[in-house]
């Protein structure tokens, strides 16, 4: 045995054993997931091979729809207000005064916190005797006063608040962290050619943070798709399904209604849409980055 072909058998020994656990634990699953998927199995009984019925079922199931909906709006207000908002706020807390170690503190806060946690908290202020009607009241606008999280027409409006509000400064810290890696002789050359704030920014800052501009667009997209914590812990989709969201929905039909099958095909096809509008986010954004 010549010393390329040992070298070759000794890096295969040393992978062999993680490529066994990731076959077993992650390949053999998802070839699993997929044949479960053409079926109706609740996980009882034998699989019984249905073909497409899955698949056909979710283009006519209205709580996976309004799921759809639900996830898409999610997703698209964390893109125009969430990102948006999160930049401004860096670029304020990027600026030099007293308070700013405090206020990057605060604003970072909620991504610490669990968001089971923040849930629980934020469900118990929006109840109907809760602290936010309370407060109402006693200002003198009882009139607002409403069950936020049982009114059909106010649930999912107040948990999408809730979500912009929870991850804005996660999105802020990415965006701090980009405004800091742009070096400040770019600003000073740009000024010196008579540009102002504005152009400032538009033409030195925009273009040198569009790597983290990338990563927020794409944490922004994969967060909002997969919502699950904040509904569960303070609707569980409720009133109705008018808060559901798609994994929601997805967990529901599998350890609830026990349809294992058609809750694995809802997956994949999530998993394929995730995938397909992460790999466009990620060919648009990309494009768009320049190196210092």
């Amino acid at each position: 045995m010549n010393n390329r072909t040992r070298d070759w058998m000794t890096g295969l020994l040393f992978i062999l054993p993680a490529t066994i656990l990731f076959i077993a634990f992650v390949y053999y699953p998802f070839a699993q997931s997929i044949y479960y998927s053409f079926t109706e199995w609740d996980s009882i009984r034998p699989a019984k091979y249905i073909g497409l019925d899955n698949y056909v079922y979710l283009l006519d199931d209205s709580k996976m729809l309004n799921a759809a909906k639900n996830t898409l709006l999610i997703t698209a207000f964390g893109l125009a207000i969430q990102n948006p908002l999160s930049l401004l706020l860096a670029v304020l807390l990027n600026r030099s005064f007293r308070t700013r170690a405090f206020l990057r503190t605060a604003f970072y806060l909620p991504v610490v916190v669990s968001l089971v946690v923040t849930s629980i908290v934020w469900g118990s202020i929006l109840q109907y005797d809760g602290l936010l009607n309370a407060l109402l009241e006693r200002i003198g606008l009882a009139d607002w006063s409403r069950d936020w999280l049982g009114n059909s027409h106010t649930v999912f409006p107040t948990i999408i608040a809730m979500t912009q509000w929870q991850g804005l400064g996660y999105c802020a810290v990415i965006y701090l962290a980009g405004l800091q890696s742009i070096p400040q002789e770019l600003y000073e050359a740009a000024k010196i050619d008579g540009a102002n704030t504005g152009r400032r920014f538009v033409h030195v800052t925009l273009p040198l943070l569009m790597p983290a501009i990338t990563i927020v667009v794409f944490l922004t997209i994969i967060g909002g798709l997969k919502m699950f914590d904040i509904p569960y812990v303070m609707t569980g989709g409720g009133p109705g399904s008018s808060s559901y969201t798609l994994t929601l929905a997805i967990y529901n039909a599998a350890f609830r209604e026990n349809t294992y099958g058609y809750a694995i095909a809802a997956g994949i096809v999530l998993m394929i849409f995730i995938m397909i509008v992460t790999l466009i986010q990620l060919r648009i954004t990309r494009r768009r980055e320049v190196e210092i």
